[in-house]
């Protein structure tokens, strides 16, 4: 006689896998963008701030002091810098996150209309 309590065919498990995988590589993808996303924009504000910095050194004294308008410039550059480096850097992770998530969701939906063929 059958026993009536069957372990889950392997099909079951591996769509469950699969969608947690999916998940998992959604909020991965999701991380990393705001990460290719926001760094930029905290550089803008950083340049920003730093060319605000310079244009009142000159409106102050006129001319401007050649050291007090390097800092603030200085200041503008690095914060473009990093923010640029931090989006690039983040940049190659998120494709790899986006495409993983979409082969997964590519997959879970064959499955899907596999089993609705069947059925």
């Amino acid at each position: 006689m059958e026993s009536p309590y069957q372990p889950p065919k392997a099909g079951a498990l591996d769509v469950a896998k699969a969608t947690r995988s999916k998940s998992k590589f959604g909020w991965a993808a999701l991380l990393c963008g705001l990460g290719v996303v926001i760094p930029p924009l905290i550089g803008i504000v950083g340049t920003i701030g730093g060319m605000v910095g310079a244009i009142d050194e000159l409106n102050s004294t006129g001319t401007g002091d050649p050291s007090a308008l390097a800092d603030d410039i200085s200041t503008t550059m690095l914060s473009l810098f990093w923010g640029l480096l931090i989006s690039l850097l983040s940049l190659i992770p998120f494709i790899i996150f986006l495409v993983l998530f979409l082969k997964q969701k590519k997959a879970l939906r064959q499955y899907s209309t596999m089993n609705r063929r069947r059925g």
